[in-house]
């Protein structure tokens, strides 16, 4: 009998409060799940070659299908190849920063857990190796807020920590339409730091400090200190938006963006994920 039956799930999209970047040195994100975007896999087990239907990247899906299904066969664990049909749907805009590859890897892994019979904790493992054929090397961060479904603090090398916040302030998002690989933005902050490595680590010195400024506007507006938490809120993001300005990841068209907001009332607003392009996230009273 086939290892694959049918199966399906839903995982969202992420986005970053803060901390992208020198998260790859140390410093800790802060992500959480987006309220709007989502990605869907369904398989519908069958006869005859796997048919592969996907809202875009249908030959990337398969490679990473192909490249599993060999690795397993390399390592002597045979598995047969999925039949039937396979139904990827995803609302997460690619080259957003809201992580289309990393829910994209994180569903992949979910239907593939079963048949390759992987260990539960191997998961996250998994997900990331597949990730890493889209960046070259993934942090982990946007595996671990995919899986998570819930805010979390993300270190490098460390269990992502959740974050237990049951109330968020106001965040809205606003695409400036312009998108960016992941892989070159992380190609542009290298460059930069070895252009200027003391002003490089003064910028991770900033991000870091602007992660523990959300951290605790997070807790503190959820505990009901709204002004208090807002106001570290505010300052974390402004600190990570500076942060993104020295590494020259912030378009005109999200600078244009970001003032619009601010001058409609949000109290602060920064371009999140890698950079480049995407979305600008806004906070408001």
């Amino acid at each position: 009998m086939s290892r694959w039956a049918d199966f399906e799930c839903r995982v969202p999209g992420k986005w970053v409060l803060c901390g992208e970047h020198a998260v790859l040195r140390g410093a800790t994100a802060v992500a959480l799940p987006h309220p709007e975007f989502a990605l869907t896999l369904r398989f519908k087990a069958g006869g005859g070659d796997l048919r592969i239907t996907v809202t875009e990247g249908r030959d990337a899906v398969r490679e990473l299908i192909d490249a599993v299904i060999e690795r397993e066969g390399e390592e002597e664990r045979s598995v047969e190849r999925p039949r039937g049909e396979l139904v990827i749907e995803s609302t997460i805009p690619i080259g957003s920063g809201l992580g289309s590859s990393a829910a994209l890897c994180v569903a992949l892994m979910r239907w593939m857990s079963e048949p390759l019979r992987l260990e539960r904790d191997r998961d996250f493992d998994f997900a990331r190796e597949l990730e890493n054929r889209f960046h070259g090397s993934s942090s982990g961060m946007d595996i671990a807020a995919v899986m998570s479904g819930k805010p979390i603090a993300y270190t490098m090398g460390r269990a992502p920590e959740r974050l237990e916040i049951r109330k968020l302030p106001r965040f809205t998002f606003h695409d400036t339409g312009l998108r960016a690989r992941t892989s070159e933005c992380v190609f542009r902050v290298d460059r930069k730091r070895e252009e200027a490595p003391m002003l490089a680590l003064e910028t991770d010195d900033l991000m870091r400090r602007a992660s523990r400024a959300c951290m605790q506007g997070l807790a503190q507006f959820d505990a009901g200190v709204l002004d208090a938490g807002l106001a570290n809120l505010a300052q974390g993001m402004e600190q990570a938006h500076e942060a993104f300005l020295r590494w020259e990841l912030v378009p005109a068209e999200a600078l244009r963006m970001r003032e619009q907001q601010l001058r409609e009332g949000a109290i602060s607003a920064r371009l999140t994920g890698a950079g480049g392009g995407g979305f600008v996230v806004a906070l408001w009273k």
